[in-house]
């Protein structure tokens, strides 16, 4: 008996461990590959929110045709946009007036980057 309940245990774990790895895998391959890794510059006057980088931006005169992803407001809650597009390939159900009034600012205002990781990380931020 208390061998059947280890090979249960085990059986379990080894489930959930790829469950999770499919999530993962799931998560990476929603978003398009951009080959940039610049962050576009956005400010604003209001103090610095959690999801502004504190660095001075070196390469600000990039080519206006990089791939971009932009992450603002999109009915009460947060939308990512890939190119400018008018409709979210991607939603994230977060209220946006729940968020610091820094926050809010900047997604009315849209956070640009061109950089997977990066999108990623403020995609965690917000969800966390």
């Amino acid at each position: 008996m208390k061998r059947n309940w280890i090979v249960l245990l085990g059986t379990t774990v080894i489930i959930i461990g790829m469950l999770m790895w499919g999530f993962s895998q799931t998560r990476i391959n929603q978003i398009p590959e951009v080959s940039s890794s610049d962050i576009l510059d956005n400010s604003t006057s209001n103090e610095a929110s959690s999801q502004e980088n504190s660095e001075i931006p070196t390469m600000a005169s990039r080519s206006s045709s990089l791939n971009t992803y932009t992450v603002k407001e999109y009915e009460g809650h947060i939308g990512v946009f890939y190119n400018n597009e008018s409709t979210p390939y991607q939603e994230i159900d977060v209220d946006v007036a729940s968020l610091p009034q820094a926050d809010q600012v900047l997604l009315k205002d849209g956070i640009r980057v061109t950089d997977v990781d990066r999108l990623n990380s403020i995609i965690e931020d917000y969800e966390s």
